[in-house]
C-alpha cells in the first residue's frame, strides 16, 4: 500500500488542477491590487480605464480562459480556447515588438524575446492535438526540435531577468508588489504549458513503453522498405519462372513436327515390308 501511495503521490507543481487555481487567484489579486492602487494615486476615471485597457486586458482574457477550463463546455472545447489564447500571445509579441522601437531598453529587449519564445512555446504545445498540426506539417518545424524541458527553462529564465531588471526600474512600493505579482504570474503560467507538454508525451509514449515515437516510425519505415524489397526479388523470380516456362514451351513445340516425321516414315517403311511379304 505504501508504494502504491508513493507511485501516486503528486507534488503540488506537478498538478495541474492547483497550478490553474492559483492562476486564477494571482489574475484576481493583480486586477484588483493595480485598480486599488490607481485609485490611491488620485487617478482621473478616464486614466483607470486606460490601466484596464493596457495593463489588465492580458489578465482579463487570461482570467476567463482558465475559468471556462473549470466548466464541462470549457473542457469540450479547449482546443478552441487555446486557439483564442495562441491569438493573444501573438498579439502580446508583436506590441512588444511595437514597445522597442517606441522606447528601446534591457526591459523592454527582455519583455520581447520573452514574449515571443512563449508564443513559439504555445504554439508548438497547444495546437499538437489539432488538425492545423497534421495540414501544415508543424511536426517538420524546427522549433518543434526544441524539448519541453529547454523551453520552460528558457521562460524562467527570462522572467527573473525581466523581474530583476523591473525591480531596478520601479520606484515606487506599489509597482515592486506588481512587479513581483506579475512574474509569479508568468511562471506558474509557464508551469501549466509545461505540464500540457508533458502530458502530451507521456500520451504518445503510450505507444510503446519502451521506445520513443521517433524509434516507431524508423522501425516501420525498415519494415516497410524490408517488405518492399521482398515482394520485388520475389516478383522478379516469378517472372523469371514464367518466362522459363514459355521458353521450354517454345522449344517442345519446335521438336514435336520432328518427331512425327520420324514416326510416319518408320510406318510406312513397315507397311512396304508387310506388302512384300
Amino acid at each position: 500500500m505504501e508504494t502504491k501511495n508513493q507511485r501516486t503521490h503528486v507534488e503540488w507543481y506537478d498538478n495541474p488542477n492547483i497550478i490553474t487555481n492559483l492562476i486564477i487567484i494571482f489574475i484576481g489579486i493583480i486586477i484588483i491590487l493595480s485598480q486599488s492602487f490607481a485609485i490611491n494615486n488620485n487617478l482621473s476615471t478616464g486614466e483607470i480605464l486606460r490601466s484596464i485597457i493596457n495593463h489588465n486586458s492580458l489578465y482579463l482574457i487570461l482570467l476567463v480562459y482558465f475559468v471556462a477550463l473549470k466548466t464541462k463546455s470549457g473542457k469540450k472545447y479547449f482546443d478552441f480556447l487555446n486557439v483564442f489564447l495562441i491569438l493573444l500571445y501573438f498579439i502580446t509579441a508583436i506590441t512588444s515588438v511595437l514597445t522597442i522601437f517606441q522606447s528601446f531598453s534591457l526591459e523592454t529587449l527582455v519583455n520581447c524575446i520573452l514574449h515571443f519564445v512563449l508564443f513559439i512555446y504555445l504554439f508548438h504545445t497547444m495546437f499538437r492535438r489539432t488538425r492545423i498540426w497534421k495540414e501544415f506539417y508543424l511536426d517538420k518545424s524546427p522549433f518543434n526540435e526544441v524539448k519541453n524541458d529547454t523551453y520552460f527553462s528558457t521562460i524562467c529564465i527570462l522572467t527573473v531577468i525581466l523581474w530583476a531588471v523591473d525591480l531596478i526600474a520601479t520606484t515606487t512600493f506599489d509597482g515592486t508588489i506588481l512587479t513581483c505579482l506579475d512574474t509569479a504570474f508568468l511562471l506558474l503560467f509557464d508551469r501549466y504549458v509545461f505540464l500540457y507538454g508533458c502530458f502530451l508525451e507521456n500520451k504518445e509514449k503510450k505507444i510503446s513503453s519502451s521506445t520513443s515515437l521517433e524509434e516507431v516510425k524508423e522501425n516501420v519505415s525498415k519494415v516497410i522498405n524490408d517488405i518492399g524489397e521482398t515482394v520485388s526479388d520475389i516478383a522478379e523470380q516469378v517472372k523469371d519462372k514464367i518466362e522459363d516456362s514459355f521458353d521450354n514451351k517454345k522449344d517442345a513445340k519446335k521438336d514435336r513436327p520432328h518427331q512425327g516425321k520420324k514416326v510416319s516414315k518408320n510406318v510406312t517403311s513397315s507397311k512396304v515390308k508387310k506388302g512384300d511379304k
